[in-house]
């Protein structure tokens, strides 16, 4: 149980927040404007959870995504997230590759108060996914005069990748609240299967 054994020398939000040199305001305007309802708090509150997180400050899913689970734990106390630099713990992050065998991040291991793991949400949720390729699909319609603008983006000349990349990052602004509901959202089905799991 790697992950478990990692849990100790993880830091806390608050500790990473102060340490970062990319990100920082955007972690912060993001915990602030989450907002955790009533029902987040009964479904996450059942019984301890523990979140650790695999990240590294300049990427822009974990300046997306952490400070909704930052917010969640300032608010439920029965949920504790604790954050490592991935490129420090590259092994843990290969027990976790997305789908296509991609190491992305953020890495959230969910584990329960004896750090068994229950479930993994690597990157971002999936309907956020769909949603990015979407608007990505449209910006590239929208500017058929850019070079190689209908290349998949790694294969895209560097300037046409840059204002792929700036439209998408203008974009996922405005997403925040959406996207911050879909994260809690699939991290509570996470949770209510290894439940049901559990007891089966």
């Amino acid at each position: 149980m790697l992950a478990a054994e990692r849990w100790p020398q993880a830091t806390s939000v608050d500790d990473y927040i102060a340490r970062m040199e990319q990100n920082r305001e955007r972690y912060l305007e993001n915990i602030e404007r989450t907002e955790i309802t009533a029902t987040d708090r009964e479904v996450f509150g059942r019984e301890p959870l523990r979140i650790l997180v695999l990240t590294e400050d300049w990427c822009g899913d974990s300046a997306q995504f952490i400070p909704v689970i930052a917010r969640l734990a300032r608010e439920v106390p029965t949920v504790e997230v604790r954050i490592l630099r991935r490129d420090q713990h590259r092994d843990l992050n290969a027990l976790y590759p997305r789908k296509d065998g991609y190491l992305a991040i953020p890495v959230l291991i969910v584990m329960d108060k004896d750090l068994n793991v229950l479930g993994v949400l690597v990157e971002r949720p999936e309907r956020a996914t769909e949603e990015i390729a979407a608007e990505t699909r449209r910006f590239q319609l929208a500017n058929p005069h850019l070079p190689g603008i209908n290349r998949t983006v790694d294969r895209m000349p560097e300037e046409t990748r840059a204002a792929v990349k700036a439209n998408i990052a203008r974009w996922r602004v405005g997403q925040q609240d959406r996207f911050a509901r879909y994260l809690l959202e699939d991290l509570a089905a996470l949770i209510q299967r290894a439940r049901s799991e559990r007891v089966a």
